[in-house]
């Protein structure tokens, strides 16, 4: 089964459900099924064939759904671009994924415009807040293209650092995702009736994978929550009588410590399980949470590039783990060997949810998945019983509570480009509660003078806002180790500041 059936299947049993709920907005099954194939038939009759690329550059709302699956419905591969992108971010995703056409908003035409000559095969920009758009759509037709869509077509090419700390796409075809979901749809025992709250945006591994594509597979409703706030979070779980919450760990962690009177203030009681991933839990906090609201919280480890590689599902979870493996899971050391019960190693996994490849690498490809195995890069602990616990990465790349995950080079790169700036080192300091906090460590040249707010706002000129530092700190010196590396995890371990 290849996703456009996933969806036709649902909006033929339960065309009248309501599939996505954003503010006063609601769109059926029936809607988001015939407006997709609206776009599909669009998108064909401006010439984008088969196995053509269509960047997806827009803000959470249903045009994003509808117009992702018309790409599908029409053949092509839909590449998820982030709304937050940066100019030099933007360029080179368009450029190396050859889009040949973007659906995105008004609001992103100048952005578009300052990278479109480095983007030669994009021949299509469609705007869909404009006239010119809807009347597009209006002159097509609602029907199913005939389309023939084989499952290993290329579906969904994502954008991450992914294991080699390169931002570069990954490939998934149409049978990874619907084999990740026959594994992940049991272990959060979703049913129809179930209304899912995602915290998440869509162009990332989790918010497509499990808060959109999980829902359409039962006939289940997604609500969409734009801008978030815990205010935001409570008014819309009692609004929509939401029964479970997709997140990453800061989004629980802040949710487990509200405080009494403001969750006393709120009718929660329809929610039953909340699913975080992204990066490390606290355990306590989501114990807390469970006891407070009486919820299951459940757990899941993937990577973009391998969907799910361990789950604590509603019926097997522990607290303090991943869960257990839902993929073919090796534990190894440094030399290949496996390591006994209860030892640290490497996450080697395969599934048929795994990548196709990164696109148009074959080099990066051969780096992660050898002979069949993904080597995910990611130290994990697997105890007697199977629950396996992550640790840590074993590269630099820094893991916030957000789950997003930032090369520290890059940030590195733009601040030693300030003219004040002698020497820096960008880290994850290690907070119990909160996961890794980016920090940047700076040492400033002679004579010279920087504060926090002139070092942060000369940071978001060039890269999106979740990499710009949370913490700066002003050092005299860097520490080193023996071979004269900056020492990170000695920096990683130094307490917060305020800053």
């Amino acid at each position: 089964m290849n996703l456009k059936q996933v969806l036709e299947r649902t909006a033929s049993a339960t065309p009248e459900n309501t599939a996505i709920v954003l503010g006063s907005r609601r769109v059926s099954y029936r809607e988001f099924d015939e407006n997709s194939n609206r776009i599909a038939n669009a998108l064909i009759g401006l010439g984008v064939k088969k196995g053509d690329h269509v960047g997806i550059l827009l803000g959470r709302t249903p045009e994003w759904l509808i117009n992702c699956f018309g790409v599908l419905k029409a053949g092509g591969a839909s590449v998820l671009l982030d709304a937050r992108s940066k100019p030099p971010e933007l360029e080179p995703q368009l450029r190396e994924s050859h889009c040949t056409a973007l659906i995105t908003e008004e609001r992103f035409s100048p952005l578009v415009a300052s990278v479109r000559p480095g983007v030669p095969l994009l021949k299509h920009v469609l705007e869909v807040d404009t006239e010119a758009y809807k009347g597009l759509l209006a002159g097509s037709s609602p029907s199913s293209p005939s389309v023939e869509i084989a499952d290993e077509d290329e579906a969904i090419i994502f954008y991450t650092l992914g294991v080699l700390g390169k931002n570069k796409g990954v490939v998934h075809t149409h049978s990874s995702f619907t084999s990740a979901l026959d594994a992940l749809v049991p272990r959060m025992a979703l049913e129809t009736d179930d209304v899912v709250l995602g915290l998440l945006p869509f162009n990332y591994l989790l918010g497509f994978g499990v808060v959109v594509l999980g829902p359409i597979a039962k006939g289940a409703t997604m609500v969409i929550l734009p801008h978030f706030s815990m205010k935001n979070v409570l008014e819309t779980v009692e609004r929509e009588k939401a029964t479970m919450l997709i997140g990453v760990p800061a989004s629980f962690n802040g949710l487990a410590i509200v405080d009494d009177d403001t969750l006393k203030s709120y009718d929660l009681s329809s929610l039953k399980a909340v699913l975080s991933a992204g990066a490390k839990s606290s355990a306590y906090l989501l114990e807390t949470l469970e006891n407070r609201l009486d919820l299951t919280a459940m757990e899941i480890y993937g990577l973009t590039e391998l969907i799910i590689v361990t789950m604590g599902g509603v019926h097997d979870r522990r607290l303090g783990t991943v869960g257990r493996p839902v993929a073919e899971l090796r534990v190894l050391d440094k030399y290949g060997r496996e390591v006994p019960r209860g030892e640290v190693g490497e996450a080697v996994a395969r599934a048929p949810f795994m990548m196709k490849e990164y696109y148009d690498s074959p080099e990066l490809t051969a780096q992660v998945i050898r002979d069949g195995w993904f080597h995910t890069g990611d130290l994990v602990r697997m105890d007697e019983e199977g629950y396996v616990e992550w640790l840590e990465k074993m590269s630099s790349i820094i893991v916030p509570s957000g789950g997003v995950k930032i090369l520290p080079e890059v940030v590195e790169e733009v601040l030693l480009s300030h003219p004040a700036v002698a020497a820096t080192a960008y880290v994850g300091v290690i907070d119990e509660y909160r996961g890794q906090i980016p920090t940047a460590f700076i040492v400033l040249k002679e004579g010279q003078t920087a504060t926090v707010d002139e070092i942060r706002d000369f940071c978001r000129q060039s890269v999106t806002d979740y990499k710009v530092p949370k913490q700066i700190r002003f050092v005299d010196s860097l520490p080193r180790t023996g071979s004269g590396a900056i020492d990170r995890k000695l920096l990683s371990a130094t307490r917060e500041t305020s800053q």
